[in-house]
């Protein structure tokens, strides 16, 4: 979904603020033990997006601290790795005998299925992906090596990560759906890796290539709703040559501009077959994600799925009609 969901502890009075905060972040990210230094005005807020599977987070609050202990991993065990983007203030990550002060313009991640404390000593402002830790385990990546490094925001892959994560609200609308949140995961976790040999020193073709297919990607997510979206206009946005961009896709057996209107079909698909959605047209929802000629969208989803996309429709819902079409 593309909605966001918000608790602020400004709605409730001092004495029941952290209780709220707690009840919030337990229900919706995971168990932690809280406390706010003693302080008696704790105040917070808590936007929450839900992205196919994925949690993205953005904290403002003031000085507090938060523990994830074994007691509460047993009760609740999501599974989530946290990656974090300091935007204002500094925080303290301890995990596995490691401890890092994070500040702004700078990245890290831990584990929530180990124990950790994360300690903010002054107002934060934070935003913060939970992402399926078996992403990241299944590329090959060690979580125990991985977790409380310090990453840069300002330069090399890192750079990548941290830009990702401070645009990714802003781009909650092209990226909601069950694809949206697959490709998001799939595509902030090969950053991730990149950003991993990075930090080892270690820099080939290979990983570069794989760097720019990532920056072009989520380029392309961010504007795909765009009807202008071109080869021109990614070659002009991710400062790479037209010719750059035809060997990265040629690689994976595909050209840039069958990605956009492969990704685009995608969306279309899974909107046709959203019942929330029943009220909008099947062109309005074409439209809707950059298609601008009805006739090409029938030919490409035709070719794409095998059927019409009114026919798609009527399957999906359930109806007679679409069998009663002979799948037209």
């Amino acid at each position: 979904m593309s909605a966001v969901s918000v608790v602020a502890t400004s709605d409730v009075a001092s004495a029941d603020r952290l209780a709220l905060w707690g009840d919030f972040v337990a229900r919706h990210i995971g168990r932690l033990q809280s406390d706010t230094y003693g302080d008696e005005n704790f105040d917070g807020r808590l936007e929450l997006g839900d992205i196919g599977g994925l949690k993205l987070c953005r904290i403002l609050a003031s000085r507090h601290r938060v523990v994830r202990t074994p007691n509460l991993i047993r009760r609740d065990d999501r599974g989530y790795v946290k990656i974090v983007a300091q935007i204002e203030g500094a925080a303290c990550f301890e995990q596995n005998g490691r401890r890092l002060i994070l500040t702004p313009g700078e990245w890290s991640m831990y584990d929530t299925t180990n124990t950790y404390v994360v300690s903010n000593p002054e107002r934060i402002n934070q935003i913060a992906l939970l992402l399926p830790r078996d992403c990241l385990t299944r590329l090959g990546l060690d979580m125990t090596e991985l977790s409380v490094r310090r990453f840069s925001g300002q330069s090399g892959v890192g750079r990548l990560v941290f830009q990702f994560l401070s645009s990714a609200f802003a781009d909650l609308p092209a990226i909601a759906g069950p694809h949206g949140g697959a490709e998001m995961g799939e595509t902030i976790a090969q950053m991730v890796r990149l950003a991993a040999l990075d930090l080892q020193g270690i820099a080939t073709d290979v990983s570069l290539g794989e760097t720019s297919r990532a920056r072009v990607r989520t380029f392309i997510a961010q504007h795909l709703r765009d009807p202008l979206l071109s080869l021109d206009r990614v070659a002009a946005a991710v400062g790479c040559s037209k010719r750059n961009l035809h060997k990265l896709f040629s690689r994976e057996g595909t050209t840039l501009n069958s990605h956009i209107w492969n990704s685009r079909l995608e969306r279309v698909c899974s909107d046709l077959a959203n019942p929330a959605l029943r009220h909008l047209s099947i062109t309005d929802i074409a439209f809707s994600w950059g298609f601008n000629s009805s006739a090409h969208f029938s030919r490409c989803f035709r070719d794409r799925y095998g059927v019409s996309p009114r026919a798609f429709r009527a399957m999906t819902a359930g109806s007679p009609a679409y069998w009663l079409a002979g799948r037209a």
